[in-house]
């Protein structure tokens, strides 16, 4: 999945390079009291790799968010779900945590997953954070965070919805530490994570 261009060229071997990568998948667990379990709900990503590219130290240093960070950017890419009978959908992301709301970037820094423009058959909804699938949801917004062991619910009303196609917009926005930035030869970071729906 991670096939890579090589990094090899004339201009690059005057200055350290780092390439940036998160490789990301998509699963689904639902209610073990469903019926048909696996036949029910479809999830897709429509990006399975994110890759930043390469970058030297130098152009890091022009990217400076905070005294210790370094910004790769934002990304984004579009989360949906489809499914055959209506259903209350959770949707989480199974990854190394890292700092704060966000997950691990390798050893080199941390990345935030950011969900925005939901929308619910056709209709635009609000997103809500439950820590369990079926609890009532709080911070009930147009966006949310997809932190580290809470998920994501569509939500109206202050009430938790069910429907049969659902579909998000995912921002991804990664950042690397400038002690992790100094490396002296060709580099790669890389991260890893799935994307989980649960349904009951």
């Amino acid at each position: 999945m991670l096939n890579r261009k090589s990094l090899a060229g004339s201009s690059m071997n005057r200055h350290a390079v780092v390439a940036a990568v998160i490789a990301l998948s998509s699963l689904s667990s639902p209610s073990s009291t469903q019926a048909a379990p696996n036949d029910n709900c479809q999830m897709q990503i429509s990006n399975t790799v994110i890759d930043y590219g390469e970058v030297t130290r130098a152009e890091l240093l022009g990217r400076q968010v905070s005294p210790t960070a370094f910004a790769l950017g934002k990304q984004t890419m579009t989360l949906s779900v489809n499914c055959r009978q209506p259903s209350l959908m959770t949707i989480y992301f199974r990854g190394a945590a890292g700092d704060g709301n966000g997950y691990r970037f390798g050893n080199a820094g941390n990345f935030v997953l950011n969900l925005s423009l939901a929308q619910l058959d056709g209709k635009r909804v609000k997103l809500g954070n439950v820590k369990v699938t079926g609890q009532q949801p709080d911070n009930m917004m147009e966006t949310a965070l997809l932190s580290p062991g809470v998920g994501v619910v569509p939500v109206q009303d202050e009430r938790t919805l069910k429907g049969a196609s659902f579909s998000v917009q995912v921002e991804i926005n990664t950042s690397v530490s400038g002690t992790a930035s100094r490396v002296a030869d060709r580099t790669t970071w890389r991260s890893s994570g799935s994307f989980e729906l649960v349904e009951n």
